[in-house]
């Protein structure tokens, strides 16, 4: 986690400011017992990364000195710098098109969206292809590229400090499969990031819930920090009117009820201000890109239909409030 920004958090709260003062003391005891363990000193000087923790521990010193050592103790038994650089994960393509996700612009507070249909999600060719490990280090990169480039290339664009990826995930068409062990034992090696990712995540709408969700959503929801859980909008099939408070109509996909049509398909486009025209394509396989095509057009013209299982109740409006 290498915040490099040359904006930074503007922090005027004073509860905040006296709890970072104590922290960075704590911190420095530690260091100056050269019983720091993985502390990296340099840390005392980024007032970005700290206050991201303590916020995630609500203000308490103890815990937060505690969270941060789990990271720099979890960086360097990972090499996530490795993981950054060289990683690369060679389904990547495969698992696009079993769990199409992928960033697509920006919300109207200037934060990178990300964008996963759980639809598609098809879990025994997922299960082939990837292991718990494998998802989580590719999620580790995803993370990673987005603090160390996106982020500060939308800092620039607002010309303040910008911090978080706001999640949009669409739950139409999903059936009970996500409900089954195996893949529980996927979210909670993904859930492990977020004690290493500290207010990552700026916002999310999860859009076309039914009852799978929300018995998806109470067996998982103890995953999940306290934190990040208030941050979470749902809503049902009428969800429009809470994407465009967000987003604007141009940054929204077609099939999201905006008007973005990206050539290569929304969920599979990159599409932002971190995509440089010059940049070297990639190369992919004919019947990737034709899958990828066949996704689209079904997103596109609403062929991905609800389960009958799910429930969806079409006369739901607005947030939806879910037992927490």
């Amino acid at each position: 986690m290498e915040i490099s920004n040359e904006f930074h958090e503007l922090i005027t709260n004073k509860k905040e400011i006296e709890a970072l003062d104590k922290f960075k003391t704590s911190l420095k005891e530690i260091i100056d017992k050269k019983d720091k363990g993985y502390i990296n000193p340099s840390v005392l000087s980024d007032n970005d990364t700290l206050i991201l923790f303590l916020r995630a521990r609500k203000l308490n010193v103890k815990k937060a000195t505690q969270m941060l050592s789990n990271y720099f103790q979890w960086k360097e038994n990972i090499k996530l710098d490795e993981i950054y650089l060289n990683y690369q994960y060679k389904e990547k393509h495969k698992l696009e098109l079993i769990f199409p996700h992928g960033f697509h612009k920006l919300t109207k507070d200037g934060y990178p969206i990300y964008m996963q249909v759980m639809g598609h999600f098809k879990p025994e060719e997922f299960f082939k292809i990837a292991t718990p490990e494998d998802i989580s280090n590719y999620a580790t990169k995803v993370v990673e590229t987005a603090i160390r480039e996106y982020f500060k290339i939308c800092s620039q664009m607002k010309g303040s400090f910008i911090y978080g990826i706001f999640g949009l995930i669409d739950f139409k068409g999903i059936n009970s499969s996500i409900m089954s062990k195996k893949f529980f034992n996927y979210v909670k090696a993904l859930s492990k990031l977020q004690d290493y990712y500290p207010e990552i995540l700026s916002g999310c709408c999860v859009i076309n819930s039914g009852l799978l969700f929300r018995t998806f959503y109470a067996a998982c929801k103890v995953l999940i920090d306290s934190q990040t859980r208030k941050k979470i909008k749902v809503y049902g099939p009428k969800y429009q009117q809470g994407l465009l408070e967000k987003i604007d109509k141009e940054n929204l996909p077609k099939f999201f009820g905006g008007t973005c049509e990206c050539p290569e398909g929304c969920l599979f486009s990159n599409a932002g201000p971190w995509k440089k025209s010059d940049e070297v394509q990639e190369e992919i396989p004919e019947e990737i890109l034709k899958r990828r095509q066949e996704i689209t057009h079904i997103m596109n013209t609403g062929k991905l239909q609800a389960s009958p299982e799910d429930q969806i109740k079409d006369n739901e409006k607005g947030e939806i409030e879910i037992d927490d």
